[in-house]
């Protein structure tokens, strides 16, 4: 026969079964399969199938030079299989685990080990019939065939349905195998109508003892854990207690790897004592210890057969599968040139809540009441032995034993005892305190007592011993215990990060487990958000509280100014006002009525235009309607601007009348009403009409308002007593507006968040198409999902398996898909395919693909991102918690901004914090932050401490929303008016970055992201990895972004090589740096980043230093004011609303001067305006400017602004018409982005960032299609997303 015919041919090679001998001979003798010797008939000493043996057991030899004698099932300095139950009869030693034959009706299937190219492999044989199995054949004919030598038959429990061929009967045996093997397995196999008898080899661990009755405990061992049959990858799943990781996937081969000495490396070579110091429960460890016996002594032995099923587990799982797929034809394809394949209802990964219910609806009443029944025995035998046991007769044989329990195996719904020997754990050998951290059913089923504080036991110290206890009850619904031990500080006993596992009797079993487990999520679901909206009504609760009592010192606030600020308010009060304060004969201005004004009253102004600055407005009437009050055509019409108390408050504009009082002939009345309010002790006034005011010499005009009866001077303070109501109830109505106008443009801003992101998650699809696409596009949970991928184009291009590798909710759902082989495209086809289904709780679908099943080879994991889609309709799924990132840098806008840096950092914290996670800003406390007014009234102390010679004071305040931490030396090093400029500037900032890791580990933060940024705190990285990460601050990892490369190159070459990655600002300025000197030994860990505005921070719509808020609605009105706005403001010219042409820049060479300059000569030569803000740190750069600013102002056409002005330039955005970004090079900018949100057309020159997002109208309409919109022919869909103007 042919040995690697797949599906034509008798014989089954599985595939991923290709492991050690030891391994193969531990997994059958755990397996309990009848195991019996090759009977040879001729020539022994060789055999071209790779494993021979003599019958009588004597030695024998293959031809790859593999050779052993009669001995054990365990194979020569292999950790010896775990027994599986106690009744287990041995097999004669002389027999060898070689060769395993299930059978089946008339059907048989032989397994065997076999050598091809060096490598040990499982492999099935199908073909054999009665007299094969009764007679031996001779060695020549199967030497010929390239198989193994005939076995007996084996003793293997007969399936419930008979196989109808060679891949369902290689099926059934795979899932016997690993059903007889498994920990604790017999209750499953049980109700799955299997046989629970099992056998086992007369095997004795390292120490020379018989392995225990238990599978639980004894000679120091530990339970171990296999998968249970019918989950996706039966591989040992990651202990519960620390989330699991995403696949071992690396990014192809870089060019350079970094080197055993490099800070990577050194990140993962730390100490033995620290790493198990620093991982909870669940988490590995890079070393194992060894065993309880002489060989070390310092910790816990792995069962042979335990490690060789857990991992031959996923291989059995993987082989079923691969064999299966084998047998099925592929559809007919589609007539287009890359048909997707026809869809099927089979699933290339089984659903373990479907076997798991199916097992459970198999168990009948009358299963349940007896199996309740014998449970019930079980557990009174077991509570007896808890009570009454002995510790000293219990441990007299196992004083070297590093863990044992009473039971031996924990029974569900009685107490259990642990006995933990301190001696024997090298972590908590010295501790004086442990802690057992408790759950069950792989972590799924929280213990009432999450932690139990452990003793010391009354067994006497023998041999070393001190055994320490506890006892705790298991639940009646554990099918396993699960438990670590730590010290209560930090640090971890946690099993190898395998965790100690426990199977329990009596309890529920792994089947009807997993089948609750949508009625368990769904509970919980319910109840989560029971509590989430108690917390919240409590909350709201609170907070209404709180503003209760706000309005309330508000009103008190209000009286007590009213009480003590009256006289004051009526200092300068008039009724009446004359053109001369020293002429009583001159003409009236202004006056009021009634006299005097009283609160709560209306009053009417009479205003005389013809005695002030407004007496060029002419009478329009007609001189025969001089008394008339009508509004004639072209009448300039004055307006009154109002409010009281000193401007306290003020009112809305109040068009003014003609009045009927006529006057002389040089004068001109006009008159308007107006409410005083109850609370007045002034108004004040001006009156405009159009840029003209009327100011009182910009003393603005005032009128007394006296107090109503029966207050006065004497009484002034009840009568500002007598206002508490009514500010109260105005406090409360201001504050219910505001809050609803808050809501209002909140609910604005997560709608348009929402449809950004579902947008970009559209493009990012319809991007990704031509690679992988789903079936059903969107995925919803509880669903099946077939997952298509075409692996050209790819890093796989070419490959003849692709392997699909799963999991769910950032890869922390216990769940994980394969790896998988998937389905290969049809006659023509191009995509490969998976289908599964989605876990009713997973909100999310992580996967990669592969041209293995695991360890080295290719990956397409998106460049080390993975792929990611999103899942609908979750039922109490959730991503892991979230993330704790500090950003640790010299600028940040508002508060220290010198260019793009401060913005970027503010904008990208932003971000990240709206997506869920903690974000937290550390910055130098400049001198210059004693002036802002962002962060006048809210510095507070946080902490201060002694380190490097000074003593440092930290103090906080939220900025935009973020909690900001400020350091400040007592050395005075940031005690500046400015962020740079000083010659220590390197000297200054590299103190800084120690004193901010400092201050973290002062304060017991463990971000899980510490983010640096520039040169200017890329030192960060390396103090990190060489000062703190080895003495408590072990969690962070380390990213660097090159915000400008230009600066400070030998700081960012040290900050490449220490960081885990770093980016840059934009994929283009990514690519133009890559081979620098200081990126490139680096370069398989960086990748350039596009960056970003925050939409809500440079937003038109609510922008204070604006003249009008306007959106894509109002652009045209809202642009034409800031147009003359800005115009008055910089002195240009109103006629002919010309064209305008802004540059929002700081002045270097690498902006483009000499572009800028040419610009603004082209600007004046074709009619436009030209305006530049910015201001060149160069001097002789500045003087140029200069006399460029002298010699084409004349005109009133240019105007020149040489200073950092944010509120001007807020005004000049929205203004433009065109923004020109010149620069030589540009890692990304942000003012071509900024002048989009204004409505401004971004002329730019294609580089770097500026390259990535402005794409030409006339060159860019292809790929402004593709990135913008994911369309690959932006003529067909009738796209086009160009935005600017590009040149070279």
């Amino acid at each position: 026969m042919s040995w690697l015919t797949i599906c034509s041919s008798t014989v089954i090679q599985v595939d991923r079964l290709t492991k050690q001998y030891e391994e193969i001979a531990a997994l059958a003798a755990a397996a309990g399969l009848e195991l019996e010797p090759l009977d040879f008939t001729g020539e022994t000493t060789s055999s071209s199938s790779g494993v021979g043996s003599s019958a009588n057991g004597g030695s024998t030899s293959s031809s790859n030079g593999l050779s052993s004698k009669a001995a054990p099932a365990t194979a020569a300095g292999a950790p010896a299989p775990k027994a599986v139950t106690a009744d287990v009869p041995a097999k004669p030693a002389a027999l060898k685990p070689k060769a395993v034959q299930y059978t089946e009706g008339d059907k048989k299937v032989k397994a065997w080990v076999i050598e091809k190219g060096g490598v040990v492999q499982f492999s099935f044989d199908d073909s054999i019939d009665d007299s094969e199995a009764a007679h031996s054949t001779p060695a020549s004919q199967h030497a010929a065939a390239g198989g193994p030598q005939a076995a007996g038959p084996a003793a293997v429990p007969d399936q419930q349905q008979p196989a109808s061929s060679a891949v369902s009967a290689v099926d059934q045996f795979i899932q016997a195998t690993k059903q007889k093997a498994s920990g604790g397995g017999a209750s499953r196999w049980a109700a799955m109508g299997g046989d629970t008898t099992s056998s086992s080899s007369n095997v004795k661990d390292s120490s020379g003892a018989a392995p225990g009755a238990s599978s639980s405990s004894g000679g120091g061992r530990h339970s171990w854990r296999s998968t249970p049959m019918g989950t996706d990858d039966d591989s040992q799943l990651p202990a519960a207690a620390a989330a699991p990781q995403g696949p071992p996937a690396p990014v192809p081969a870089p060019p350079v790897r970094p080197s055993a000495t490099s800070p990577t490396s050194q990140a993962s070579a730390v100490p033995q004592q620290q790493q198990q110091q620093r991982r909870g429960p669940g988490t590995p460890l890079l070393h194992q210890q060894g065993q309880p016996s002489s060989s070390s002594g310092n910790g816990v032995v792995l069962d042979g057969a335990a490690a060789a099923m857990a991992r031959l587990n996923a291989a059995n799982a993987a082989a079923a599968a691969a064999a299966a797929t084998s047998q099925r034809q592929a559809p007919p394809p589609k007539p287009q040139a890359s048909p997707k394949p026809v869809e099927d209802d089979i699933l290339d990964i089984p659903d373990p809540l479907e076997t798991a219910a199916a097992a459970v609806k198999t168990i009948t009443a009358a299963d349940k009441a007896k199996r309740e029944a014998e449970n019930k025995k079980v557990r009174e035998v077991a509570q007896e032995e808890v009570d009454k046991h002995d510790p000293t007769a219990v441990a007299a044989t196992r004083h070297q034993w590093l863990i044992f329990t009473v039971p031996e195996k924990p029974v569900a719904g009685c107490d259990v005892v642990v006995y933990y020997n301190r001696t024997q754990s090298e972590p908590l050998r010295e501790r004086n305190r442990i802690q057992l951290c408790l759950g069950f059913n792989q972590w799924e089923l929280a213990a009432e007592q999450a932690r139990v504080d452990l003793y010391p036991s009354a067994i006497p110290h023998m041999d070393g011993s001190d055994f320490w206890s506890c006892r705790f009850r298991v639940p009646e619904t554990a099918y396993e215990v699960n438990f670590v031990l730590t010290d209560g500080d930090g640090l971890f006993d946690n099993n190898l990060g395998q965790d100690y596992t426990y199977p329990t009797q009596a309890g529920s079993t792994w089947e009807e487990w997993t089948a609750a487990a949508v009625e368990r999520a769904a509970e919980a679901e319910k109840e989560r958000q029971k509590k989430e909206e108690a917390r919240r009504a409590e909350e709201a609760k609170q907070m209404a509280e709180e503003k209760e009592k706000r309005d309330s010192d508000n009103a008190l606030k209000r009286v007590a100014e009213l009480r003590d600020g009256y006289k004051w308010l009526q200092e300068g009060g008039l009724t009446k006002k004359k053109v001369s304060d020293t002429d009583p004969t001159s003409k009236t201005l202004w006056s009021v009525a009634p006299t005097p004004l009283t609160p709560g009253k209306t009053a009417t102004l009479l205003y005389n235009s013809k005695a002030g600055p407004l007496a060029w407005i002419e009478d329009k009437r007609p001189a025969t309607k001089k008394g008339s009050t009508d509004i004639v055509e072209g009448q300039q019409v004055p307006m009154l601007h109002y409010g009281y108390n000193n401007w306290k408050v003020k009112c809305d504009p109040l068009p003014m009348k003609l009045s009927r009082v006529t006057g002389d002939d040089d004068e001109l009345w006009w008159e308007v009403s107006f409410n005083v309010p109850k609370d007045a002790c002034c108004v004040n006034f001006v009156v405009n009409s159009g840029s003209s005011w009327d100011n009182n010499g910009s003393k603005d005009h005032k009128i007394a308002v006296e107090l109503p009866k029966p207050y006065d001077a004497e009484t002034v303070g009840k009568w500002a007593e007598s206002m508490l109501e009514d500010y109260l109830k105005e406090e409360h109505a201001a504050r219910i507006k505001a809050e609803k106008e808050q809501a209002e443009r909140e609910a604005k801003r997560l709608k348009e968040r929402t449809a950004a992101k579902e947008k970009a998650r559209a493009v990012l699809s319809r991007q990704m198409e031509h690679v992988m696409f789903t079936e059903p596009e969107v995925i919803q949970a509880g669903e099946r999902v077939t997952v298509y991928y075409n692996p050209d184009g790819t890093v796989l291009a070419g490959t003849s398996e692709v392997y699909f590798t799963g999991g769910f909710n950032r890869w922390a759902h216990k769940r994980q898909l394969g790896p998988v082989k998937m389905r290969p495209p049809g006659p023509n086809g191009r995509h490969w395919r998976v289908r599964f289904s989605v876990p009713k709780d997973a909100c999310q679908l992580d996967f990669v693909f592969s041209n293995v099943p695991g360890g080295d080879g290719i990956y397409d994991n998106r460049g080390g991102f993975d792929y990611h889609l999103p899942i609908k309709g979750s039922i109490g799924g959730s991503l892991p918690n979230r993330l704790h990132v500090a950003h640790i840098a010299v600028e940040m806008a508002p508060v220290a901004k010198v260019g793009g840096l401060g913005d970027v950092v503010t904008a990208l914290a932003r971000a990240v914090q709206e997506e869920g996670h903690l974000v937290e800003v550390i910055l130098p406390r400049y001198d210059f932050f004693l002036q802002s007014p962002v962060l006048a009234g809210q510095m507070r102390h946080d902490c201060e401490f002694d380190w490097g010679g000074t003593r440092i004071f930290v103090s906080t305040a939220i900025v935009e929303g973020l909690r900001c931490f400020f350091i400040e030396p007592r050395n005075g090093f940031f005690a500046t008016p400015t962020v740079y400029g000083r010659y220590d500037d390197e000297v200054r900032f590299d103190f800084f970055c120690k004193a901010a890791l400092e201050f973290l580990l002062k304060t017991g933060r463990q971000p899980d992201i510490l983010h640096c940024h520039d040169w200017s705190t890329a030192h960060v990285a390396k103090s990190f990895w060489e000062d703190y990460q080895p003495y408590g601050l072990w969690k962070p990892k380390v990213i660097f972004t090159i915000h400008n490369l230009n600066y400070g190159q030998k700081k960012i070459t040290e900050a490449a090589q220490y960081c885990q990655k770093f980016t840059t600002v934009s994929p283009t300025y990514a690519f133009e740096v890559g081979g620098h000197p200081a990126i490139a030994s680096n370069n398989f860990k960086f990748m350039g980043i596009r960056n970003g505005i925050d939409t809500e921070l440079w937003s038109p719509t609510e922008n204070k230093f604006l003249p009008m808020s306007y959106d894509a609605n109002n652009v045209e009105e809202g642009k034409r004011r800031a147009r003359e706005e800005l115009r008055k403001r910089v002195n240009l010219s109103q006629w002919q609303d010309k064209l305008i042409i802004a540059v929002v820049s700081r002045l270097t060479p690498q902006k483009g001067v000499h572009l800028i300059k040419h610009a603004a000569y082209k600007a004046l030569d074709r009619g436009c305006q030209f305006v530049l803000l910015g201001s060149a740190p160069d001097p002789k750069l500045q003087t140029e400017f200069n006399e460029l600013a002298d010699q084409l102002r004349h005109g009133q056409d240019a105007s020149f602004i040489f200073e950092y002005n944010e509120p001007l330039s807020y005004m000049i955005y929205a203004a433009a018409d065109i923004v020109l970004v010149p620069s030589m090079f540009e890692p990304c900018g942000l003012t071509q982005m900024i002048a989009m949100r204004y409505g401004a057309v971004p002329v730019v020159r294609h580089t770097g960032g500026l390259r990535d997002t402005v794409f030409d109208v006339d060159n860019d309409k292809p790929r402004a299609a593709w990135e913008v919109a994911g369309s690959s022919d932006w003529m067909r869909d009738k796209i086009d997303e160009t935005n600017g103007f590009a040149f070279e």
